[in-house]
C-alpha cells in the first residue's frame, strides 16, 4: 500500500480545523459555490458543490455521484460537501485514502479554495465559482462538441480559428500525472478561448475566431506563460485550412507539431513546419486481417465504379479508411476526397453547407460560396452519418443523386457535378425508413453498393498491427522512444470487447506511451477504464501494481471464463497477502472485500498463506 501514497510535496494546501474550535477559519469572502476538478490517468473530471446542496459522493462506478474509473478510486471512496464557504472532505472507508497535507485523513477535514486532497493518486482542487475558472477548461465531449460548432461556423462564414496541443514546462512535468498544471494555462489566454486535458499531460487549445497572427500571439503567451523559474512549454499550432480543414486533421496536425517543439524552438507551426523522412504519414494503409480480406477484395472491385457506396459499421471501425481505399484504387484518386461529418454541422445551416450558396442568400452572406459538392468536383465526397440528416436536406440530396445537379441556397440555376458519392452511418437505416425517420428513395439511391465494416471485437488479428502503427505514431507526436509492449498488456488488449473500436484502441496507445517510465507499455500505462475490466468484482481500490494474469488471445466462454476470473481473482489475493505478511485482516481491507469473504475464497482456492 505504501507505494500507492503520493507523499511527494505536491498536496501542500491550506486547510482550517472544523468550526467551533480555537483555531477556526479566518473570515474571509466566501464564494457562492465551488468546483471541484479530479485530474486522474484518464483526463479530468469536475464536480460542482452549491449552498445547501447535499454531499457528493465520489466513487469508482454508480451510484456514486461522480464515477472515476481509476482503479486506485475506491467504491465509495470520499464525500465532498460544501459547508459555510468552505469544502468539507469525509474519507468512506477507501482503500487507498483521502490525503490531505501529506496526512491521510480519518476524520472530517475542510478545504477553501485553492486547496489540493488525494485520493489515492488523484487529485482533487477546489475552484471558486469563477467565469474564467471554470468556463474554460472542459470535457472531452463539450470540447470536441464547441470544436465542431466552430468549425462549422468557419466553414459558413469564412473566418478562422486555431488549435493548439501543449505539453508542460520541465517544472510542470512533476504535476503532469494529475494533469493540474493545465488550471495554470487560463492566465494566458483570452475568455473565448477552451482547454481540454485530452492527456494528463497534453492539453488541446480552441482559438475561436482567431487568425493566424492572434494565434502565433496566444501560442506563445501559452509557451512562456510558466513563470521565470517554470521553463517553457511545448506548443503545437494548427489553424484552420493553413494545417487542414476538418476537426481531427487539425487536433492531429497540433499534436504532430506539439512533438516536434524543443526549448529553442518552443512554438511549432503545423502549417510551415516540413515533415521528415521518418515521420508518420496521416493516412496509413488500411491494415486488413483475415475477417476483412473478403471486404477489401469486394471494395477493390468496386473502387473502379462510378455508383454510389454506403458502409456500415459502429462508430470508429473505420469507416472512412474504407472510404479512402475506394478513392485511391479508383480512377479518382488524383481528384479532392471531401470528407463530411453530416451529423456535425448545425440543421439550420448543413443544405448550403452541402450545396453552397449565392451572395445575399441569407443575412451575413456577403459572398458566394461553393459547398462541399462542387469541393469535391470530379472527385469522391464522403457522407458520414448521413442518418443524421433532416428530411429536407434528404429530399434536396436525393435530387442531386438522381439529376447530377446542384442549386445553391438563394440561386436560380443548377449547375453541373460530376462527384462520386460514398455515404457511411452507425444507425440502422431500414429501421429508420419504417419509423419515417430516412427516405426509402434516398435509401436505395445511396445503397447501391453497401459494404459492412465488422466491430475490432471481431478483428483480433488486426490489434497487434495497430498497435504497432498507433505505437510508432504516438512515439512520434509525442517524443518518446517506446520499443514494445508488455506480453500481458498484449494480451489484455486483444481480450477487451473494445466498445469505441479502432479510435477507442488509438486512444489506449496515446495514453500508455505517455505515461510508459520504460522502453516497454506495461499493464499499469494503460488507461483506467481499461484496466477495470481486468479487475475482478470487490477489487475496487486495488494497487496498480498488482498484475492481472495472462489473458487467452480469444475470448474465454463458459466453464474457460470462469477459469479465467478465478485465476483472476486467487493471483489478486495472493498479491494483497504477500503485501500484508499473510495478514488476512489487512488483506481483505486492501482488496475491499469482508475478511470471512477472504478467508473462503483462500480455502477455495488453495491458497498457502505465506510466511510472516
Amino acid at each position: 500500500m505504501d507505494d500507492q501514497r503520493h507523499d511527494d510535496g505536491r498536496n501542500d494546501t491550506s486547510t482550517e480545523k472544523l468550526p467551533g474550535g480555537g483555531d477556526g477559519p479566518p473570515a474571509r469572502p466566501r464564494p457562492r459555490g465551488v468546483s471541484v476538478l479530479f485530474f486522474h490517468r484518464g483526463g479530468i473530471e469536475a464536480m460542482r458543490l452549491d449552498p445547501g446542496q447535499p454531499g457528493m459522493v465520489v466513487g469508482r462506478r454508480a451510484p456514486a455521484d461522480l464515477c472515476i474509473p481509476d482503479p486506485v478510486i475506491s467504491q465509495p471512496h470520499a464525500r465532498f460537501t460544501f459547508l459555510d464557504g468552505y469544502v468539507l472532505v469525509e474519507d468512506l472507508d477507501s482503500t487507498n485514502g483521502t490525503w490531505v497535507n501529506r496526512e491521510r485523513i480519518d476524520g472530517p477535514a475542510m478545504l477553501t479554495p485553492g486547496g489540493e486532497a488525494m485520493l489515492g493518486n488523484v487529485s482533487a482542487h477546489v475552484v471558486a465559482l469563477d467565469p474564467v475558472a471554470t468556463s474554460v477548461l472542459l470535457g472531452e465531449v463539450a470540447f470536441h462538441r464547441e470544436l465542431e460548432v466552430e468549425l462549422a461556423r468557419a466553414q459558413c462564414l469564412n473566418r478562422n480559428f486555431a488549435i493548439l496541443a501543449v505539453r508542460p514546462s520541465e517544472a510542470e512535468i512533476a504535476r503532469a500525472r494529475s494533469g493540474s498544471w493545465a488550471m495554470q494555462l487560463s492566465a494566458s489566454l483570452r475568455a473565448v478561448d477552451r482547454v481540454h486535458l485530452c492527456r494528463p499531460d497534453t492539453a488541446l487549445i480552441l482559438l475561436p475566431e482567431a487568425s493566424a497572427a492572434d494565434a502565433a500571439r496566444v501560442a506563445n503567451a501559452v509557451a512562456y506563460g510558466a513563470g521565470g523559474q517554470g521553463g517553457v512549454r511545448r506548443v503545437g499550432l494548427a489553424v484552420y485550412k493553413k494545417a487542414g480543414s476538418s476537426a481531427q486533421k487539425l487536433v492531429d496536425r497540433a499534436r504532430e507539431a506539439a512533438g516536434r517543439a524543443t526549448l529553442e524552438r518552443p512554438v511549432v507551426d503545423a502549417s510551415t513546419s516540413r515533415r521528415s523522412e521518418g515521420d508518420v504519414d496521416l493516412f496509413d494503409a488500411p491494415i486488413i486481417g483475415a475477417s476483412q480480406r473478403e471486404l477489401f477484395s469486394k471494395a477493390q472491385r468496386v473502387a473502379s465504379a462510378r455508383v454510389p457506396v454506403h458502409i456500415k459499421g459502429e462508430t470508429g471501425v473505420g469507416k472512412e479508411v474504407l472510404a479512402r481505399f475506394l478513392h485511391e484504387r479508383g480512377p479518382r484518386s488524383g481528384k479532392p476526397f471531401i470528407a463530411v461529418n453530416c451529423g456535425a454541422i448545425p440543421s439550420n445551416i448543413v443544405e448550403r453547407e452541402l450545396f453552397g450558396h449565392e451572395k445575399g442568400a441569407f443575412t451575413g452572406a456577403d459572398q458566394p460560396k461553393p459547398g462541399y459538392f462542387e469541393a469535391a468536383h470530379e472527385g469522391t465526397l464522403f457522407l458520414d452519418e448521413v442518418g443524421e440528416l433532416d428530411p429536407e436536406v434528404q429530399k434536396t440530396l436525393l435530387r442531386t443523386l438522381e439529376t447530377r445537379s446542384i442549386c445553391r441556397v438563394g440561386a436560380t440555376q443548377e449547375t453541373k457535378i460530376d462527384v462520386r458519392v460514398i455515404s457511411a452511418t452507425h444507425r440502422d437505416l431500414e429501421a429508420m425508413i419504417e419509423g419515417g425517420q430516412f427516405r426509402r428513395d434516398l435509401y436505395f439511391r445511396l445503397n447501391t453498393i453497401e459494404l459492412g465494416m465488422r466491430p475490432l471485437r471481431e478483428r483480433s488479428d488486426e490489434i497487434e498491427a495497430f498497435v504497432e502503427r498507433f505505437l510508432r505514431r504516438a512515439n512520434h507526436e509525442n517524443g518518446r522512444s517506446v520499443r514494445g509492449i508488455a506480453p500481458e498488456a498484449m494480451a489484455l488488449l486483444r481480450a477487451y470487447s473494445w466498445p469505441g473500436n479502432v479510435r477507442d484502441l488509438r486512444n489506449a496507445i496515446d495514453h500508455a506511451v505517455v505515461l510508459a517510465e520504460g522502453d516497454q507499455i506495461q499493464l499499469e500505462d494503460l488507461p483506467p477504464s481499461l484496466l477495470a475490466k481486468a479487475l475482478p468484482a470487490g477489487a475496487e481500490g486495488a494497487p496498480l501494481a498488482v498484475p492481472p494474469p495472462d489473458l487467452a488471445e480469444k475470448p474465454a466462454t463458459g466453464r474457460k471464463l470462469r477459469s479465467e476470473r478465478d485465476r483472476t481473482e486467487a493471483q489478486l489475493i495472493k498479491a494483497a497477502l504477500q503485501e500484508t505478511g499473510g495478514n488476512v485482516t489487512k488483506a481483505a481491507e486492501q482488496l475491499g472485500i469482508p475478511r470471512g469473504t477472504l478467508r473462503h475464497k483462500i480455502k477455495v482456492f488453495g491458497i498457502k498463506l505465506p510466511t510472516r
